[in-house]
């Protein structure tokens, strides 16, 4: 059964405006919970929490590099190329900063748990891995382009994409596969959790696990399902001839910063560093 929505009558710049607004929206919120998160000494977050943030502000940001040429002329040239190889790498590294947020935790975790000890050793693999993927997918996307011409704004005057499915599949996969692999492992780190809750509560505080807080774990997971959600279904209509039937699905792509920016950005100590106008709230940054 094909997915269609009924767009008689509606403004062709409507679907548009929505996606720019998501877009900004996006970014917005997730610069509000980074911010507290880096200037605040009472906010502790991992590096790799860090890192996962900063992927999701790049991909709400890829979706406004032809802002101003969504409609009317073609965009340059040179901008539309720079939007394909984001369109394209930004998914995976999202979905792999994230695998390695939750592999962060769950080695802190087990460390913490059964050994007495945390290994550090992992960290910068941990940072590095996801970014040095992307640009080995931007740069695949832009080897596997072979005229400049496969690169064109989408049917719907949203952003630029390249007319070869090449990419779409290789982007596809990776996101499947890291966002598979981050959701068992999430489930099995709450087994563990489950299975050691006394051990565990008994080293919350502890300068071993000072920056990890359990409601990020949960977070992610109900992130982790939502982006799951969310780019499958993006796949499925990027897989098809996008019509004007469509605009709408392709509209609400960049929700997903905002889901970002919500789940991560809504925690109490953040909340705090916005909440100045309260006395007695320690809102220092």
């Amino acid at each position: 059964m094909s997915v269609s929505l009924d767009t008689t009558g509606l403004d062709p710049r409507t679907p548009t405006l929505i996606f720019n607004c998501l877009a900004v929206s996006g970014l917005i919120l997730l610069l509000a919970t980074v911010v507290p998160a880096a200037l605040s000494p009472n906010i502790s977050r991992s590096k790799t929490w860090f890192s996962m943030i900063i992927s999701w502000m790049v991909y709400a940001s890829s979706y406004m590099l032809i802002l101003g040429h969504q409609l009317g002329p073609d965009p340059p040239r040179g901008i539309c190329g720079l939007q394909m190889l984001f369109i394209y790498a930004c998914p995976p590294l999202t979905a792999f900063t994230g695998l390695a947020f939750v592999l962060d935790v769950y080695l802190r975790i087990t460390g913490a748990l059964f050994t007495n000890k945390t290994n550090h050793k992992y960290t910068m693999a941990l940072l590095t891995v996801p970014w040095a993927l992307f640009v080995v997918i931007a740069a695949e996307a832009l080897i596997v382009v072979g005229d400049f011409a496969e690169i064109q704004r989408d049917p719907n005057h949203m952003y630029c994409h390249s007319v070869v499915d090449t990419q779409t599949r290789v982007s596809a996969f990776l996101c499947v596969f890291g966002l598979g692999t981050a959701l068992c492992l999430e489930i099995w780190t709450a087994v563990i959790l489950y299975r050691n809750w006394v051990r565990f509560r008994h080293l919350t505080g502890s300068t071993k696990i000072r920056d990890l807080r359990l409601s990020s774990l949960i977070r992610l997971l109900v992130f982790t399902l939502q982006t799951s959600t969310g780019l499958g279904l993006g796949a499925t209509v990027t897989g098809q001839n996008v019509t004007e039937g469509l605009a709408l699905w392709s509209a609400v792509w960049p929700i997903l910063p905002v889901l970002c920016g919500i789940a991560f950005g809504t925690q109490q100590d953040i909340l705090r560093c916005w909440m100045f106008w309260r006395p007695g709230v320690n809102a220092t940054i």
